[in-house]
């Protein structure tokens, strides 16, 4: 539904029907899926990289200084603004020369046929070479503009999702493509083995040409390129990239993230097939590509998900971590490649997608609509440039290393190639490190993106999703939508916002329950035109969200409910103010102790009061507590008592639970209770008699246990207010009135203050009322107290 709405208003923008976008998306999907073939088989991947190295005779230095060659071409960008500045259009020339740069398919076609028919092996790299060259410079004379085209054709809020699914189908294609050809290489020996690759190249050749052609059906919105370019002056933007602080940094990370995947990169296919290293055979390269395609194809729409909610760069620096599987390879050998590789496989295709379809993202995000196409050609040069050398690099050190071993214990040693993977590994850190620099606006952090994408509830996000999104059972959705929590859910933030209108009142009731689970900022307006809309069937379940939240501009609507609203309402709003906090929550709340709220009301008050830390809760707390007949109320404002007094929801525990359970928990109260006054007073640095304090203290506190055991709280009463009262003296300075305890004693400690009233209190009760049923809350209030009052600290002198 949202996708849609967003689809067809990038179609208003521009000027491409809705159904002629849509369309153009399947065609483009259909296009990767066919160019997959000679991406496959025609670039510097594995298949061909195996086919020079291994077949050619070519050495690691050769391959190297090929592919970066193939990385300089990039410079040829250069031309592409003026070309399309001229032109006033990007698809034709665009058409032209991709499909004269997939014709080197048909070069590599020619040359395996012919070295099959005894042809010249050095003939015909060089033919390779100059052919590969030459078609990479032509395509990157017009490369810039397919990366313009599509981003002003797709919507950003859809495109890392679009892009996550022409990925995932293409790697279809690349799972069979790729298996099918290590099959057949695998299946002849000889000259033979070039005439597969002839047929290899040839198919692939034409896979490319299909790809381009399909483009021919793909509209060019009318106006992108008067906005990508100045028509006038094409020139005059053209160094604006290089201004760009931010976006050069981009270029230069991503750059020397490139530099060092292909320090190795290009090497590790020979190194896995080679007979005089772990002469693996080449089916097991298409065992590989099928395990990392077949996981990469499950999580590039996740991770599209994931950079459409979360950003690109968080999904970048995490996707880039796959180069360290790499690791792997320090302990290959010929006896356990079929355990290592799978692994490798495996570990790689979960993270690579996050880096490959996440730089291309985040290049577009950070590219301005105005002057993209310039910003996109200088992407490809400067990260062409910088990435040249590493393949360069890689090969020289692969050639130089052959043959090195370094024991580093009797069991294990490194060799060259190992010593070049190393290499590479330390300079993605480096590369990290520069794409931690990047500003891409507001994102979250990759410590957060970490935190959600390794939860394991991240599967049960991705279900909740395709429920959301696709199903039209409401009670799934409900249910969908109940498990949601905080871990992982705010991924499904835009799903859920949309449900909060649902037409279904359970689904909508549960949408706005999830919202305060995220706690999600992303949710604010959404729930406040929920509470200010008096006909809402929602408006409690906002006001509890809004509270979670904890926005402070929230505070005025959330009086206004509270103003109007039923005493559900107004509950919801009392607890949600003092969740929130701030001089006017604690205003609002303070005014409800003198304006003779609800029981229900009163006890949402004090409950947020006691989490505010607004001591003069306590005044108004105890003389209710006595006075409901309640056995609810009075718990619960008991614990509101006991926060205040207190850590905030830890005396809960005492007054809930089997009766068997509170017991258990009451003895051990007495018990830290005990404890905590000998040492309290043991540090204390008051009178001498300091010892016999507490000696006697335990003793009132035993016989209080004892009473409050047999259900005497009565007899209980009297213990407990001589232990209390000598407990608060041997805390302020010796000989002080005791007329003068409570003023002290609050200045020394609101809490010690609120404590020495309480046994005022329980004094003054128990001497003109027997078997209140308040009495056994207060003498736990009092015991809690002294079990954790000034817990390892040392006490003061007032």
């Amino acid at each position: 539904m949202r996708e849609a709405s967003k689809a067809a208003a990038a179609a208003a923008r521009t000027g491409v029907r809705p159904g002629e976008l849509d369309r153009s998306m399947k065609l483009s999907i259909m296009s990767g899926a066919a160019g997959t073939l000679w991406m496959i088989a025609c670039t510097p991947q594995p298949i061909f990289n195996v086919f020079v190295r291994n077949y050619m005779g070519a050495s690691s230095a050769t391959l190297g200084i090929m592919v970066g060659m193939l990385s300089v071409a990039s410079v040829f960008q250069v031309f592409a603004v003026p070309i399309y500045a001229r032109l006033r259009r990007r698809k034709t020339f665009w058409i032209i020369t991709s499909a004269i740069h997939r014709t080197n398919g048909f070069f590599l076609a020619a040359v395996a046929f012919a070295v099959a028919a005894g042809g010249s092996r050095e003939l015909g790299m060089r033919i390779i070479i100059t052919a590969m060259v030459v078609s990479w410079i032509v395509t990157n004379t017009s490369s810039a503009g397919w990366w313009s085209w599509m981003a002003d054709l797709i919507p950003i809020k859809v495109r890392a999702a679009f892009f996550g699914r022409r990925s995932s189908v293409a790697n279809v294609v690349n799972i069979a493509w790729f298996f099918l050809v290590t099959v057949l290489l695998d299946s002849f020996a000889g000259d033979a083995i070039f005439v597969v690759y002839g047929v290899v190249f040839l198919i692939g050749g034409i896979g490319g040409l299909v790809d381009i052609l399909l483009h021919t059906a793909i509209p060019e919105p009318e106006h992108a390129v008067v906005d990508a370019l100045d028509a006038e002056m094409p020139t005059a933007n053209f160094f604006d990239p290089l201004r760009d602080r931010n976006f050069v940094v981009f270029c230069v990370a991503v750059g020397l993230a490139l530099f060092s995947i292909n320090v190795s990169g290009p090497f590790i296919a020979p190194y896995i097939t080679s007979p005089d290293t772990i002469g693996a055979p080449i089916t097991w390269l298409g065992i590989i590509f099928v395990i990392s395609q077949m996981t990469w194809i499950i999580i590039a729409p996740a991770w599209g998900t994931i950079m459409d909610r979360f950003g690109r760069k968080p999904v970048v620096m995490m996707g880039l971590l796959f180069t360290f599987t790499w690791l792997g390879y320090l302990v290959i050998t010929p006896q356990n490649y079929f355990i290592v590789l799978p692994i490798i496989a495996l570990t790689g295709g979960i993270l690579a997608p996050g880096f490959w379809d996440g730089v291309n993202q985040m290049m577009l995000s950070l590219t301005p609509d105005r002057n993209r196409l310039t910003y996109v050609a200088w992407y490809w040069i400067v990260i062409g440039l910088i990435s040249a050398g590493g393949s360069m690099l890689g090969g020289r050190l692969d050639d130089a290393l052959r043959g090195v071993r370094i024991p580093v214990t009797s069991m294990f040693a490194i060799g060259g190639f190992q010593i070049v993977i190393l290499t590479s590994l330390g300079l993605v850190c480096l590369s990290l490190f520069a794409l931690s620099r990047i500003t891409e606006g507001e994102v979250k952090s990759v410590g957060f993106v970490f935190a959600r994408v390794t939860n394991p509830g991240i599967f049960r996000t991705f279900m909740n999703l395709g429920i959301l999104t696709r199903t039209s059972d409401s009670g799934r959705v409900a249910s969908a939508l109940r498990s949601i929590d905080d871990s992982t859910g705010d991924l499904a933030i835009e799903e859920i916002l949309d449900r909060v209108r649902d037409p279904d009142g359970d689904v909508r009731e549960e949408a706005v329950r999830a919202l305060g689970r995220l706690r999600s900022l992303a949710a604010f307006d959404a729930l406040i035109q929920e509470i200010g809309d008096a006909g809402s069937s929602t408006r409690v379940a906002a006001a509890r969200a809004l509270g979670r939240i904890g926005d402070q501009r929230a505070i005025p609507a959330l009086i206004d409910a509270f103003e109007t609203g039923s005493e559900e309402l107004k509950e919801a709003c009392i607890t949600a103010l003092g969740e929130i906090g701030g001089d006017d929550s604690i205003r609002k709340i303070l005014d409800l102790f003198h304006d003779s709220p609800t029981d229900r009301v009163f006890a949402g008050s004090v409950s947020a009061a006691s989490r505010l830390g607004v001591f003069e809760a306590a005044w108004e707390i105890i003389p209710r507590l006595r006075s409901t007949e309640n056995d609810i109320l009075r718990k619960q404002l008991a614990i509101a008592f006991g926060n205040i007094i207190g850590n905030p929801g830890e005396f809960y525990r005492f007054v809930t639970g089997s009766i068997t359970q509170t017991r258990a928990r009451t003895v051990r109260l007495f018990v830290d209770a005990q404890k905590n006054v000998v040492a309290a007073l043991g540090r204390s640095a008051g009178s001498s008699n300091d010892a016999h304090d507490r000696r006697t203290i335990v003793r009132d506190l035993a016989s209080v246990k004892g009473f409050f055991d047999a259900g005497e709280f009565d007899a209980a009463a009297r213990p407990l207010v001589d232990a209390g009262r000598r407990f608060v003296a041997c805390r302020l300075k010796p000989g002080l009135d005791r007329d003068l305890y409570l003023e002290h004693a609050y200045l020394l400690d609101p809490r010690l203050g609120i404590f020495y009233w309480l046994i005022e209190e329980i004094e003054r009760r128990s001497d003109t009322e027997k078997g209140a049923p308040a009495l056994p809350f207060e003498i736990l209030l009092a015991v809690y107290f002294l079990a954790i009052h000034k817990r390892n600290e040392r006490p003061a002198e007032a």
